[in-house]
């Protein structure tokens, strides 16, 4: 449970009414509130030496104002040296002005659709919390530094330490390596920080069991976790074979993402090969089934747009990844069907060419949103190893640049 009550918001918002309701929304949570219907009233605020304190405020800033637009306001204040954290919020279909935002800085931003205000709260809380994160994060680096500086002096004292303090850090930075993508893990170690990333092109793939809660009720629950274990530690295989990257697993879901963090333009091809490969496995594995434990029947989702990934966490380092594109694959999933690799219309259009996939027309999905969905049946027989379509042939391969050693049999 948040404790809301020393969090000042600002909500900037031109209609009266709009203005009001979130208003009493945010004050029901315990946020302290105040009101502004223009930019100018803030530039007003903040420059008026008679007012309270705003050092600690917290913007819930709608994008497009009477007077000026958020990035022209956000303009003025750091003119002023007056910078704060702050969510937008846009108009439905105004996803891309969200994601420039959050390029400027934005913790967050929400949507104006049906029931957006039972969103704010939330989002005020995440963002809220990622501010906390932010400032643990710059504590931490802050230590890191100070003990690094120590550790030099203690190196120029202690000379005969030096080798065993090298082989220390050595193993932090493969510990640090073995969790983060290289190049965060990299930058995290020369910087002591990574900085979002915004992407135009990723393919999320998102796999999970079918059915896993009745199979929890009616399996040895360590034999359950042992084989679960098992699946996802050859899913890691086939993903690094294939180039991508590893997100994290959810319960029994499993979410990888290609494009990221090297750009990679290829990202939809390889994604849906990892795909087919994936429920190949599953389908083997199946024939296998571990003591009392009976085989997993996967679905797959898979959909490509346009993310933003970073590093985030309290005690744990973690790459994520956000974005309304994940929330498709996650859509895409749930809509699909065993042993089927399902994706969207966008990764469709980007892999079309060297797939053979059958049409399934508009889904609707959660929350009535339609999604129009393919299943990819298999490689056409130009691009593929043998009949069955699910490994490329050796020129693919070259093309795609993954893996020349991947083991596809």
């Amino acid at each position: 449970m948040f404790n809301n009550s020393g969090i000042n918001v600002w909500i900037i918002e031109d209609d009266i009414q709009l203005n009001k309701v979130i208003a009493r929304s945010l004050q029901k949570a315990g946020f302290q509130c105040k009101s502004f219907f223009s930019g100018h009233e803030v530039i007003e605020h903040i420059e008026n030496p008679g007012q309270e304190s705003s050092h600690d405020a917290f913007m819930l800033l709608d994008y497009l104002l009477d007077d000026m637009n958020a990035f022209e306001l956000l303009s003025e204040l750091k003119i002023r040296n007056k910078e704060f954290p702050f969510v937008i919020m846009t108009g439905w279909g105004d996803e891309k002005t969200a994601v420039k935002l959050m390029k400027q800085g934005a913790l967050d931003y929400v949507i104006k659709e049906k029931f957006f205000i039972n969103q704010i709260v939330n989002v005020i809380e995440r963002a809220h919390e990622k501010i906390e994160t932010l400032r643990k994060l710059e504590q931490s680096r802050i230590e890191l530094e100070d003990n690094a500086r120590k550790l030099e002096k203690l190196n120029k004292k202690i000379s005969l330490q030096k080798l065993e303090l090298e082989n220390e850090k050595s193993k932090t930075d493969k510990l640090l390596q073995s969790i983060l993508p290289k190049p965060i893990a990299k930058e995290l170690l020369e910087k002591g920080y990574s900085k979002p990333r915004h992407y135009d092109s990723v393919s999320i793939l998102f796999a999970d069991v079918i059915g896993f809660s009745d199979l929890a009720k009616n399996s040895p629950p360590i034999e359950l976790v042992s084989r679960l274990d098992n699946y996802f530690y050859i899913f890691d295989e086939i993903i690094d074979q294939h180039g991508m990257e590893k997100i994290k697993t959810i319960g029994d879901c499993y979410m990888c993402a290609g494009g990221i963090p090297e750009i990679n333009e290829n990202n939809a091809i390889i994604t849906v090969l990892t795909g087919l490969k994936i429920q190949e496995t599953i389908r083997n594995l199946q024939q296998e089934p571990l003591n009392k434990t009976p085989g997993f029947k996967l679905r797959l989702g898979i959909h490509s747009g346009e993310v933003v990934a970073g590093v985030v966490g309290k005690n744990k380092f973690a790459y994520d990844i956000w974005g309304d594109a994940v929330n498709i694959a996650a859509r895409i999933v749930e809509a699909g069907e065993e042993g089927k690799v399902n994706i969207s219309e966008k990764t469709y259009d980007l892999v079309k060419d060297y797939f053979i996939c059958t049409k399934r027309g508009t889904i609707i999905t959660k929350r009535n949103y339609p999604i129009k969905m393919y299943f990819v049946e298999r490689l056409k027989p130009e691009f593929s190893a043998e009949e069955n379509g699910i490994n490329p042939n050796g020129s693919l391969v070259a093309h795609l640049s993954i893996n020349h050693d991947i083991r596809y049999h």
